[in-house]
């Protein structure tokens, strides 16, 4: 069993610019973040830490319910903003690591005295060595001394205390402790705008990490308006028709998506849609990239609408109609006009977009990695919504998983799917059997023509309320 857990012309240079974010986020409108294993271009949540696949396939893939099921426990990638290139040799124990910086510190201490930016910085490291041994509230109490140091040094604004003040949040945030990570996060914005401006863009990813702290605390409407005020940002720094402002609509579009606010999402893509058709004309290339984004968030909204596929088919004219059309955007274009067709089980579907999708990544650089990522594994191209019925939104929840096998023919339709692992036993096996008879699947595709799939497996993992519990252990015994 196979576990599947810029200098260019003007009318192109806008198509590039936002290229690698369509491939990653918008244009893909996936349904669930794949751990461990590439995602398939199926992830509403961009891989930021997911390995490039080598020749053999991948040993897991873990699947993470989308917003559909927002008690469902979904692990995001946590960004380090703040590596510290301090001289502490490296060991394979962490305790001697920590160790090992604890040396650094005191020697630093010994040398420079305690008020130094060199022992700020020894601190810092510290803080970085017990942040990833998991001993989250020693590596709290380093980052704080590190801002004290720089702030005693440089004054209470001093920006050197950014960065500090960013990874304590991480590690708040890492231990669980949101309302604390808000709290940082904030004060790290409040140095950046005094320092940098009240309108600086580096306070952006500030804003994604207080609305990440907030969407876990289920703070949704806070959350949202570090969303917005993200975008305003790029909006007063930029012209209003200017491919910066384009992709920041784009990035908050793809947000609400993630939330299941569809129409919402679509109403950015029509807003950015206008903009384009004002500024550049009708049939610009840019339009392909709303064009997509409007046709995919009927399909992850499982709406047949025919406006959703003439939309993915204009995109896919727009595209055709360039001098020399952009291979990676053709690929991701009729890669979804191919989603499309198999999520509403279209009687006339022969898989034709998929080979031209397959076909068109052939002359990038990278044409192996894409391929696989996108024609290998069960990447979801329409996902039905697992019952909540049980489930908890408490980070302490006890955890629990399902790991379910299923085989898949051409058409994206999944069979003899069984269960091979869940914990506790039972309690949400037929919701996961009934998910994935029900949701449809990308096709395989190997050496250009469609296969079937054998023997895909896919892992959920959920968080269980403790009464719901109690309750199928009672009825048990």
């Amino acid at each position: 069993m196979s576990f599947a857990t810029a200098a260019e012309s003007p009318r192109r240079c806008g198509c590039r610019y936002l290229l690698t974010w369509l491939v990653c986020g918008m244009a893909t409108g996936g349904a669930f973040a794949q751990a461990g294993a590439p995602n398939g271009g199926s992830s509403a949540t961009p891989p930021a830490t997911t390995a490039a696949p080598d020749a053999s396939p991948p040993d897991t893939v873990t699947a993470e319910p989308q917003a559909d099921d927002p008690l469902a426990d979904v692990q995001e990638p946590v960004v380090d903003l703040n590596p510290v290139d301090a001289p502490v040799p490296t060991s394979e124990s962490p305790a001697d690591t920590i160790a090992a910086n604890e040396r650094f510190l005191e020697s630093t201490i010994q040398e420079r005295g305690r008020k130094s930016l060199q022992t700020a910085e020894a601190y810092m490291g510290l803080a970085d060595a017990q942040r990833k041994a998991g001993e989250f509230e020693d590596a709290a109490t380093s980052y704080l001394t590190a801002v004290e140091v720089y702030r005693e040094i440089e004054g209470p604004f001093t920006p050197l205390a950014i960065e500090p003040l960013t990874s304590l949040g991480d590690n708040y945030h890492e231990a669980k402790d949101n309302l604390s990570a808000v709290s940082s996060y904030s004060e790290a914005r409040t140095v950046s705008r005094r320092v940098y401006g009240l309108h600086n863009e580096d306070q952006i990813e500030l804003l994604d990490r207080l609305s990440r702290s907030l969407l876990e605390m289920n703070q949704v409407a806070e959350a949202e308006e570090q969303q917005v005020e993200a975008l305003r940002l790029i909006q007063r720094s930029h012209p209003a028709d200017s491919d910066p402002v384009l992709a920041a609509i784009y990035k908050y579009a793809q947000w609400l998506g993630e939330r299941s606010m569809y129409q919402l999402e679509r109403d950015q893509y029509t807003r950015a849609q206008r903009i384009i058709r004002d500024s550049y004309g009708d049939d610009n290339i840019r339009e392909a990239i709303p064009l997509l984004g409007i046709g995919n968030t009927y399909r992850r909204e499982r709406n047949p609408v025919g406006m959703g596929r003439a939309a993915l088919e204009q995109a896919v004219e727009i595209i055709s109609m360039q001098a020399e059309p952009d291979p990676l955007l053709m690929a991701t274009a009729l890669r979804d006009l191919g989603d499309w067709a198999v999520a509403f089980n279209e009687p006339h579907f022969d898989g034709a977009e998929y080979k031209r999708s397959w076909q068109a990544l052939g002359s990038l650089p990278d044409a192996a990695q894409l391929r696989q990522e996108w024609y290998f594994g069960a990447n979801y191209v329409l996902y039905e919504p697992i019952s909540s019925r049980g489930l908890s939104t408490e980070p302490d929840a006890k955890a629990g998983h399902v790991i379910a096998k299923f085989d898949l023919d051409p058409r994206g339709n999944s069979f003899d799917v069984t269960v091979v692992e869940s914990d506790p036993p039972g309690f949400k096996d037929e919701a996961v059997l009934r998910h994935i008879r029900r949701s449809r699947f990308r096709p395989l595709i190997a050496n250009g023509e469609i296969v079937p799939g054998d023997d895909l497996a896919i892992q959920f993992r959920f968080r269980y309320a403790e009464d719901a519990l109690a309750t199928e252990t009672a009825g048990t015994r």
